[in-house]
């Protein structure tokens, strides 16, 4: 913040560059996971500690001073997250200005929680201030998946301290606002120990000065952080440089640090991992943007979890996951994806560990070095993820750590979320979820702040042009897998294809779902593999479908769709590079096996008017015509009749009572064609187009409401409904020459995509 620049930049003794300012607007996102800090902004805190790994009761000492700015009028009392059992004793010891505070924690409920009374009311909102807090004890031991701050022997018989605080174990080793909607925006790290120990931590160290026995470690960290990222490690580190990684015109340095006693073969293979990281490093600032810390720097620390935790600009790493390419990339894949876009709430953990999930595939799939195959991996996530029906991605109740890190919820929350942010690349195209990954991460309102799944949704549909609203709320709040059966069909080049999805789920809380929105995949081949291609379809809902792979195309209503390819298909395969969360099976079915099909409809007044128009060579024995009102349960209604040889076909129904979907199906020698469905909306269209002047002589204008500029089409048709003229329009009238038209009565129909929304009769005397 301005305000923390002017009044700071002279007390703060280590400050040797100017501070970044990201700072969200005062008061807009003050809440705290547990009410904490509701009526402050961290602006900056100062970390002092002392540790010594050799000390066995694993003693802390801190002193944490909080510069913030209030949020509201009249704060007289203020409060952090702070483990009571460890710390509240004789040597915690608050100020304010110098003035020692009285202070308390609550004797039931959430009793971590500090309440601090200041000895003045701090009058105005927007006051900038200070308060430092002393501390000593020992923080708790691990508890399940709740580590927190603990000590370790290493593989040289070492000791020694790291920490771990995600989900809420920050508060079990310092004072702090457990928020991500309220980030410290800067970050001074102190760190005293032996002076055998080395100390990782977050952010560019300054300084390492010995003194005496002792050795002071100085980080400074200049960009937001969010309090469970903030981390330290001390043990007996051995430490290499890999140099710089680019970053446009920035050179990030990359650190390593590993424990001692590793032979030297593990540390060459080790070595070599890192040495291809540096081209994940490179992927991954294409694909998402620049590397957010590239001020500070880049890097792993040995510590004592076994997999990776992503601390803001130096991950922590077991052991046994140095040598492992996934690991590394999904914790440099979070430097975007949680770090500089942070979720707003644990709910919301799926946005950082779904979109790091599938950066391991992406790196895979751009680091060909890497070794790993994207299909395979991408199959092991897609297998895991199908084999929990019973947890949603979106998290309700979280009472703990223990509450989000179970078995179920870590494969909804990684491997199902991971599949989510497959589909959407896979219905996107490249290019447009590229662009939308980078545009939700630098989002002014997200980037060094936090968002929720409404601010990706947001994101992805500007790029996707649809509303995903059914996407997101089916695969993010409901629980079960799909499964399709897929017919397909054609004559000749031209494949019809028909989906039908169901759903598995299980256990006996969350919501299942009725219908997943999700993109079909099919690989189309010819008979002899040579020729093949891939198309991808929106199954949006069980009567709508759309063309898709590049953003959304037209809509289908039904659920059959059609494609003209350059090859006649002989071979059909769902899913080969399993991008999507379903499984299927594929058969061939004479019944779509269709000619040239199109089948209109005009409704004028009471009446909807149903014309097919056909090619085919073949006997045509008869066509009926069919209705639904789900798009997908068809009831046979009556024979069409022919109104032109063997083309053309027409059928009027009388005074329909609701919304209806039609289609044909025309019955030859040796097979069953299905036409295209359409829907009828039951309301009156006519009022809803304007035509002016009507009789038409040379020329008329057509007015229709499109206050949202969509994209539409106006149809010419023959009273017969043969189609004679198409305009798209993203205005709200066209003009229309009628020049070439015979006289006589005509109709005119407004469709958006493939859905009829308005029709009238037109009147042409020249």
């Amino acid at each position: 913040m301005k305000l923390f620049l002017s009044i700071c930049i002279g007390l703060l003794f280590i400050l040797t560059t100017p501070i970044i300012s990201f700072s969200q607007p005062i008061g807009l996102f003050s809440t705290g996971s547990t009410g904490t800090g509701a009526n402050i902004d961290v602006n900056y805190q100062r970390c002092e500690w002392t540790a010594d790994p050799d000390d066995a009761t694993k003693t802390l000492t801190g002193k944490i001073t909080t510069y913030l700015s209030t949020v509201s009028s009249n704060v007289s009392t203020i409060n952090f997250d702070f483990n009571k059992t460890s710390f509240n004793n004789a040597f915690l010891n608050i100020s304010y200005h110098g003035i020692i505070c009285l202070f308390n924690f609550p004797s039931s409920g959430n009793t971590n929680i500090l309440n601090i009374t200041l000895p003045t009311t701090i009058i105005n909102n927007g006051t900038f201030d200070s308060i430092t807090i002393n501390y000593q004890g020992i923080p708790p031991a691990s508890n399940g998946s709740a580590v927190g701050y603990q000590r370790k022997i290493d593989g040289a018989a070492n000791n020694y301290i790291y920490t771990l605080s995600e989900s809420f174990e920050d508060k079990d080793w310092w004072p702090c606002k457990a928020d991500m909607q309220d980030k410290i925006d800067s970050l001074d790290i102190i760190v005293t120990v032996p002076n055998t120990f080395w100390v990782a931590a977050n952010g560019a160290m300054i300084d390492s000065t010995i003194n005496g026995a002792n050795r002071i470690f100085k980080f400074k960290h200049r960009y937001p952080i969010a309090s469970y990222l903030v981390a330290l490690g001390i043990g007996k580190y051995n430490r290499y440089d890999l140099g710089n990684l680019p970053v446009g015109s920035i050179a990030v340095p990359f650190v390593l640090n590993m424990f001692q006693g590793k032979s030297l073969a593990t540390e060459t293979s080790i070595l070599n991992v890192m040495n291809n990281h540096k081209q994940v490093f490179a992927a991954f600032n294409n694909l998402f943007g620049d590397y957010p810390f590239a001020k500070e720097k880049h890097g792993f620390y040995e510590f004592g979890f076994s997999g990776g935790m992503e601390h803001q600009t130096f991950s922590g790493i077991g052991g046994s996951s140095l040598q492992s390419n996934s690991i590394l990339a999904h914790e440099l894949a979070h430097q975007w994806w949680g770090d500089k876009a942070t979720f707003s709430t644990w709910n919301h953990l799926w946005l950082a560990e779904g979109f790091a999930t599938y950066s391991e595939v992406l790196a895979a799939e751009y680091v060909p070095a890497l070794g790993i195959s994207p299909i395979s991996k991408l199959a092991s996530v897609k297998n895991s993820a199908r084999s929990n029906n019973s947890s949603s991605i979106f998290l309700n109740i979280i009472a703990s750590s223990n509450t989000i890190w179970t078995n179920t919820n870590t494969t909804a929350i990684y491997n199902r979320g991971c599949m989510v942010a497959s589909m959407l690349r896979t219905l996107m195209g490249d290019t447009k979820y590229f662009t939308a990954c980078k545009n939700y991460l630098n989002n002014i309102n997200i980037a060094y702040k936090s968002a929720t799944t409404n601010d990706l949704q947001t994101q992805m549909e500007n790029q996707f042009g649809e509303n995903m609203t059914s996407y997101f709320s089916e695969w993010i709040n409901n629980k079960g897998t799909p499964d399709y059966t897929i017919l397909w069909g054609n004559n000749g080049n031209n494949i019809s294809i028909n989906l039908l999805q169901t759903i598995n789920s299980s256990g006996s809380t969350g919501i299942a779902s009725t219908h997943f929105p999700m993109p079909v995949v099919l690989k189309i081949a010819n008979a002899t593999a040579t020729i093949d291609t891939t198309i991808v379809i929106y199954h949006k809902s069980p009567s709508i479908l759309m063309y898709s792979g590049q953003g959304v195309g037209s809509r289908v209503i039904g659920n059959v769709i059609s494609y003209n390819l350059s090859f006649i298909p002989s071979t059909v395969t769902f899913d080969p590079e399993n991008r999507t969360m379903a499984n299927a099976t594929v058969n061939f079915s004479s019944a779509l096996a269709i000619t040239n099909v199109k089948l209109n409809a005009t409704a004028i007044g009471t009446q909807h008017i149903l014309n097919l128009e056909l090619i085919s060579d073949e006997k045509i024995e008869k066509v009926e015509l069919e209705q639904s009102k789900d798009g997908i349960h068809f009831e046979m209604m009556n024979e069409m009749q022919v109104i032109h040889s063997n083309k053309s076909y027409q059928l009027i129904i009388s005074n329909p009572k609701s919304n209806s979907f039609y289609r044909a199906k025309i019955f030859s020698f040796n097979k069953i064609v299905i036409s295209n469905t359409i829907l009828i909306e039951a309301f009156d269209r006519e009022s809803k187009i304007q035509i002016y002047p009507n009789p038409a002589h040379h020329q008329t204008s057509i007015y229709f409401e499109n206050k949202n500029n969509n994209k539409l089409s106006v149809k010419l048709l023959s009273i017969d409904g043969k189609e004679l003229q198409e305009i798209e329009t993203i205005k709200d009238f066209i003009t229309l020459n009628t020049n070439k038209y015979l006289n006589g009565t005509y109709i005119i129909q407004l469709f958006a995509e493939k859905i009829l929304l308005a029709s009238k009769k037109i009147f042409i005397n020249h």
